[in-house]
């Protein structure tokens, strides 16, 4: 999908506010394991945090890139978000890969549940990461724009 067209910008409204509906809503749920102290976070909602400031930058860069036109925002706007949806794939796929719901964990020891979580993630990262530096980080950020050449 071509950047900066009125579809993108539908589809970026739809993710954003999509995301901060999902970031709210799993607040107030209970960590079960891996609690924080004696307060009923977990380590998981450490992710909440890192995701709603993934957000919050990347519309950040936007807006200033909007108001300034320089490049090195639209750049940080394009590498957050990207980073902002591989978070949202290793959150998915962690919740496939490690939820007893699903059924891939019975028979899992401690050790090898936290193996499969870490390699899973650690996969996502670094493909989403290649990605990034490969793709979106070493182009001009204005080449995804429309009427541009890539």
């Amino acid at each position: 999908m071509r950047k900066g067209t009125p579809r993108h910008r539908i589809n970026g409204a739809i993710y954003i506010a999509s995301m901060f509906v999902v970031i709210v809503s799993v607040i107030p749920v209970e960590a079960t394991t891996l609690r924080i102290g004696s307060s009923r976070f977990g380590f998981f909602h450490v992710f909440i945090v890192i995701g709603f400031i993934s957000l919050c930058v990347g519309l950040a860069a936007l807006r200033r890139w909007r108001r300034t036109g320089r490049p090195k925002d639209l750049r940080s706007h394009q590498v957050n978000f990207a980073y902002s949806y591989a978070g949202l794939l290793m959150a998915g796929f962690s919740q496939i890969a490690t939820n007893p719901m699903w059924g891939l964990v019975e028979g899992m020891g401690v050790a090898q549940f936290w193996i499969t979580f870490a390699a899973l993630n650690a996969a996502i990262y670094a493909v989403a990461t290649w990605l990034i530096v490969t793709r979106i980080a070493k182009r001009d950020p204005l080449s995804f724009m429309p009427g541009k050449t890539t």
